[in-house]
């Protein structure tokens, strides 16, 4: 063993766990990307978190020889935190139903930056769309998250040239600041077991970017990002699925859990300043459709010219909800008084 990770002929072992709830149009893929790796699978394990499905999922995932737990938080951070308990590999990748891996070498690829660095805790790399996804997700692999988070938090941007990043072969190491944190996403994202345990082990609601905030506060902040590292994403089809995700992610994840969550990935402190930008870039469609049509001549990708409809649309989305719950409106009192949002220490 070496810092909780077995490297007997080179092969650490992995468990992936996987959330599901009615994901049938998707798992089938996800888990015939994880089986086909050229990599020893019985150094990979595939735990599926049962959210309550009505659909084929389950039988899809026994089919593929995944272990599977019930779920009975129903959403994907409940599920995360019952599989992080039965996980036995030394690597755990987070992974969501509609994902799949890019190529069957991409265990290979993602276990090198913990084997060669005794301080990595975690590992990642970007998202795109497959060939086939609807052009709306072809937009989202342009931005890698949502509007909002895209414009709040560019700071990975800041690490890849920083003076103190290293590169080894198509890895970047570099250590996160606590004043400029990272919007993590879980899609792919591969950690520590050692590490990852005792902070999912906590109770209550964890979402999956407090999980890796709070692990970055503890002081397992050395973290490695590939951006030829792919994971395909088959994230949304139409303006209203994303819409809908919006809502049950802002009204239920967000605003009803504000009180016991670890925003300090989000709520920094210029925030406030950075609010009032993004109200300014995303209400006003000179500004915003200027930013796209620079975007889209810049990387030749037509895609951006659904930004500012996004961006103004989520806008409305998250400000009608916020102005209309009393969560909300507590929030965006204390923001507007204090410049950021106290967050769960």
């Amino acid at each position: 063993m070496e810092d909780g990770i077995t490297v007997e002929n080179g092969f650490p072992s992995f468990t992936f766990l996987i959330p599901v709830l009615n994901g049938e149009r998707h798992i089938k893929r996800a888990l015939k990307s994880i089986r086909g790796q050229d990599y020893p699978q019985e150094k990979v394990e595939i735990i599926v978190l049962d959210g309550g499905c009505t659909d084929s999922s389950i039988s899809i995932a026994r089919s593929f020889g995944c272990r599977i737990y019930p779920n009975p938080g129903r959403l994907a951070e409940y599920g995360l935190q019952v599989g992080m308990r039965y996980a036995r590999g030394d690597l755990v990748v987070i992974f969501a139903c509609d994902n799949e891996l890019s190529e069957d070498r991409w265990l290979e690829k993602v276990k090198e930056p913990f084997v060669t660095d005794r301080e990595c805790s975690c590992a990642w790399g970007i998202l795109r769309s497959g060939k086939d996804d609807p052009s709306l997700n072809k937009y989202f692999e342009l931005i890698q998250s949502d509007p909002f988070t895209y414009f709040m938090n560019r700071n990975i941007e800041y690490y890849l040239s920083h003076p103190a990043t290293v590169r080894k072969g198509d890895w970047y190491f570099f250590t996160i600041e606590s004043n400029k944190p990272l919007a993590w996403g879980a899609n792919g994202l591969t950690v520590r077991r050692t590490i990852a345990e005792p902070i999912w082990a906590q109770e209550g609601y964890l979402g999956d970017n407090d999980a890796f905030q709070q692990m970055i506060e503890d002081g397992y902040n050395r973290v490695a990002f590939a951006p030829g590292l792919v994971t395909y994403h088959h994230h949304v089809g139409r303006i209203g699925d994303w819409i809908s995700k919006w809502k049950r992610n802002f009204s239920q994840h967000f605003l009803d859990k504000l009180s016991t969550r670890n925003t300090n990935w989000i709520f920094v402190e210029d925030f406030r300043f950075r609010l009032i930008m993004w109200l300014i870039y995303a209400t006003n469609p000179f500004v915003s459709g200027s930013h796209a049509l620079y975007l889209s001549i810049r990387d030749r990708n037509p895609y951006w010219v659904y930004h500012p409809v996004m961006c103004f649309l989520q806008t409305f989305v998250y400000g009608y909800l916020t102005l209309t719950s009393p969560e909300g409106r507590e929030m965006m009192a204390r923001i507007l008084k204090h410049g950021f949002y106290k967050s769960k220490p």
